[in-house]
């Protein structure tokens, strides 16, 4: 390839830059860093991180803090250590909030002795969101999902998150943060991303740094030397929990009491720990450790009445290892104890690669089309179907959905409103079409009082003569009928102006008859109001108050019962009344009598 400026450069990839040079062109590929992979004190394999551009990479440790059991804890660095206690605390939180994501645990009793705890559910503060996951057993294992308070069904979706599960294991995935919760009931983990959260996370699970020697991290940022011992400073208040408030009761003191011989326990044989350090595990022994596992398992199997408990631990441990791609299919070796029985309509598969796919919902790109790297166990509907969607258990041959919401089968037909829609049977999909309708031939109207009217039959539009009238019901004629023309007035009511309307009758195609009202004048001169008249169409003007005309044609009205004088006239006066049941004015003037000087007395006026 050849060029004209030479010097010029430019990006023909992500990945790779050209540059004219003496009139050629050369390529030349973004130079990366020299890459060195990290030792992961918590024994996960390290992960490779590309850049924006997608051309370089480096190596990350995972950060993954996972529990098990009666509550046995790997931090995030891989610290062990089990803490019994059943209250709800700080499992992850962020020291510098910056992702505002939090994660706490709520722990109750296993059983009524008390001395032994379980999680009860897990509960991610993400954003405006608060998500509580929950796995009840009673009387069989069901997952459940609040979201901010309101229920929803187990797999769920929305721009934020993304919630799927296998039947036995919940899985909240936040893209954004690249942050994954699952939710075992007995078994939990959490995994964020090592550049995202780095040296930023406390609580429960530790500090995610690679660094073991600061795990035990307290509240106050200092570091205790026991992390079973920290875990009881992350208690958070719970509502529920009003016991959890009351001070921690001091150790009792000695006592008088005889010294009575306690016989030595009858020794612990967990039997089905054993299966972890098996044949059936060994090709997971070799690449991840099974000591915490086994120590977890047998301390809950000695502590619990039921050895059913130490399936959480041989649970978590197979975890680990479809993690790091060996799946191990282990519950067939503990002869029933830790069978897990999936609903009819479902199969469990040890080893899946992916969620069940689902006909409909955004995740179904993200979750179902690109295969995990890692092994999932649960509930998945049977190989080549399908679960019918995002809030049903219903699994179906095909993604087809009929017009009632309800499965179709493949290549099944049917008519929906006015189009013929068909479960093709190449993509699984429905397909829909308008129906054809067959061309009419032309009709011409030429009889008297005939037009041509156009009508829907079976979804398509047909044309007939019809005669445009209104059958109107004489009722002084009993047993009469008379046709009328649009436009004609009917004698129908005394009160109305009726007449054969345009709009025609949905049922009866027959024109329909039109009233409004007739109108009434309510404008009443003054004195007077305009009162219904029972019986008849318009109400009449009545007198209610006496009307004076004055000399000067100026007009006052005067109420019943009131009287009223002139301005500057004291000496004349107006009476309303009501006789015989109309207002009538009376009008009152004074009169003065004749000048009689023997009335006066005498008076001297001087002169000045």
């Amino acid at each position: 390839k050849t060029c004209s400026y030479n010097g010029d450069s430019w990006k023909t990839g992500n990945c790779t830059t050209a540059t004219c040079e003496n009139g050629t062109i050369t390529e030349k590929t973004v130079d990366c860093k020299k890459v060195t992979i990290p030792a992961c004190e918590n024994t996960y394999s390290p992960v490779k991180v590309y850049d924006e551009a997608g051309c370089c990479f480096h190596y990350e440790c995972r950060c993954v803090c996972s529990g098990w059991g009666d509550p046995h804890y790997l931090t995030f660095d891989g610290t062990y250590y089990s803490f019994q206690e059943n209250c709800t605390y700080v499992l992850v939180k962020e020291i510098i909030p910056r992702h505002n994501f939090t994660v706490h645990i709520d722990n109750e009793n296993c059983d009524a002795s008390g001395t032994v705890t379980c999680v009860h559910a897990l509960i991610v503060y993400y954003k405006n969101y608060k998500v509580r996951l929950i796995q009840e057993v009673t009387p069989k294992t069901e997952n459940k999902v609040y979201i901010n308070g309101k229920q929803v069904f187990p797999t769920f979706s929305n721009d934020d998150f993304t919630i799927t599960s296998t039947q036995i294991e919940l899985i909240l995935k936040i893209p954004e943060i690249k942050a994954t919760v699952t939710f075992k009931g007995l078994q939990f983990s959490v995994d964020v991303p090592y550049s995202l959260f780095h040296n930023n996370t406390e609580g429960q699970c530790g500090t995610c740094d690679n660094n073991k020697k600061n795990d035990c991290r307290l509240p106050n940022g200092q570091i205790h030397h026991s992390c079973a011992e920290m875990a009881h400073d992350w208690h958070v208040r719970d509502e529920n929990k009003t016991y959890c408030e009351r001070p921690t009761p001091s150790p009792p003191g000695p006592t008088s009491s005889p010294i009575t011989t306690i016989s030595p326990p009858t020794p612990c044989i967990p039997a089905i720990c054993d299966i972890i350090t098996s044949k059936v595990f060994e090709e997971c022994n070799k690449k991840i450790k099974p000591e915490h596992y086994y120590e977890a398992c047998k301390f809950d199997v000695c502590h619990m009445p039921n050895t059913t408990m130490g399936c959480s631990s041989l649970a978590a441990y197979a975890s680990k290892c479809d993690d790091a791609g060996i799946c191990v299919n282990w519950r067939n070796s503990t002869d029933g104890q830790c069978e897990y029985v999936c609903p009819e309509n479902k199969v469990y598969k040890p080893c899946a690669t992916t969620v069940s796919p689902i006909c409909n919902e955004r995740y179904v790109q993200s979750e179902q089309n690109t295969p995990s790297q890692s092994f999932k166990e649960g509930c998945f509907c049977p190989d080549g179907m399908f679960q019918f969607s995002t809030d049903s258990d219903l699994c179906v041959h095909s993604c087809c959905i009929g017009p009632d919401g309800t499965p179709r089968k493949i290549g099944s037909k049917w008519q929906s409103d006015c189009n013929w829609c068909v479960c093709d049977e190449v993509k699984r999909e429905v397909k829909c079409k308008p129906i054809t309708c067959p061309t009419q031939e032309p009709i011409t109207c030429d009889k008297e009082g005939e037009v041509l009217e156009t009508y829907t039959e079976d979804c398509c539009e047909r044309a007939k003569c019809s005669e445009v009238f209104y059958i109107f019901e004489v009722h002084q004629w009993d047993g009469f009928y008379i046709l009328l023309q649009p436009g004609v007035d009917v004698p129908k009511d005394p009160c109305q102006n009726c007449n054969c309307g345009n709009t025609k009758d949905n049922i009866t195609k027959l024109n329909l008859i039109v009233c409004t009202p007739k109108p009434c004048s309510t404008d009443c001169p003054q004195g007077y109001e305009y009162k219904i008249s029972p019986g008849q169409c318009c109400g009449k003007c009545v007198e209610t108050s006496c009307v004076v005309v004055l000399p000067d044609n100026t007009t006052h009205i005067i109420e019943v019962s009131s009287s009223w004088s002139p301005p500057n006239d004291n000496c004349t006066t107006y009476d309303c009344k009501m006789v015989n049941g109309k207002p009538k004015i009376t009008e009152l003037v004074v009169e003065c009598p004749d000048y009689d000087p023997q009335n006066c007395f005498p008076v001297s006026i001087y002169g000045t």
